[in-house]
């Protein structure tokens, strides 16, 4: 028993194999049933005691009573060996007790019933073990695909690393090839000028040379008498 369910272990389970549904207010104490297996007697702070009969219904209590205003703190059975008197002795933070006839059939045993509280419990013990077992796979799987998504993960960044390096290569290479284009067509720009000055000079001297070839050939002419007398 503790905060608002109570719950029944059976070995080797190390969760509960029946865990009740959650009361509305604290439980403090519980004992179970002297006459019969499947009877459980729970007390809560807000002064109710309750009787669950799993065999009955394992979802709810079978029967809820009021005790008094001040939490139930301690219960204990009384009787006299036999199915025929049962009493709950219950007491209160006030230091009240208090003592209730149990019901008679929620005192007298069922046929069979300790066998049938076996079967629940080992029904319920699979059911926990079944579920664990489940949880485990479930961790198992979901560690697989963490580790698959890890892989992927890698894999993706390689790749984008990879595409990032050979678009830095290419960029580097154009960027290369256009400094390429441009030195080229700088130089050719020099190379046309160099010619142009050549072709400057060439044509410079070609005309100093044909100057000079027709100041001699004036003179000869002169020499000779050829030259015609300016009317």
């Amino acid at each position: 028993v503790g905060d608002w369910t109570f719950n029944l272990y059976k070995a080797p389970a190390k969760e509960p194999v029946v865990k009740s549904s959650f009361a509305s207010t604290h439980l403090s104490c519980g004992r179970f049933s002297p006459t019969r297996p499947g009877v459980i007697v729970t007390a809560r702070t807000d002064g109710d005691i309750e009787i669950w009969d799993l065999i009955d219904r394992s979802h709810e209590a079978s029967l809820q009573h009021n005790v008094g205003p001040s939490a139930v703190t301690a219960l204990e059975f009384w009787g006299d060996g036999t199915p025929n008197l049962q009493l709950l002795a219950v007491g209160d933070q006030q230091g009240t007790l208090h003592i209730f006839e149990i019901p008679r059939n929620l005192r007298r045993p069922l046929p069979n019933e300790p066998s049938l509280v076996d079967a629940l419990l080992r029904r319920e013990l699979s059911r926990v073990g079944y579920l664990a077992s489940r949880a485990q796979f479930r961790r198992q799987e979901l560690s697989v695909k963490e580790a698959q998504d890890e892989e992927k993960k890698r894999v993706q960044e390689e790749a984008d690393a990879k595409a990032a390096a050979e678009e830095a290569r290419l960029r580097e290479a154009a960027e290369a090839e256009a400094q390429a284009i441009a030195a080229g067509e700088v130089e050719a720009v020099v190379e046309q000028a160099k010619e142009e000055e050549a072709t400057s000079k060439l044509e410079a001297a070609d005309e100093q040379a044909e100057a000079k070839y027709r100041a001699l050939e004036a003179a000869f002419r002169e020499k000779v008498g050829l030259t015609v007398p300016e009317s």
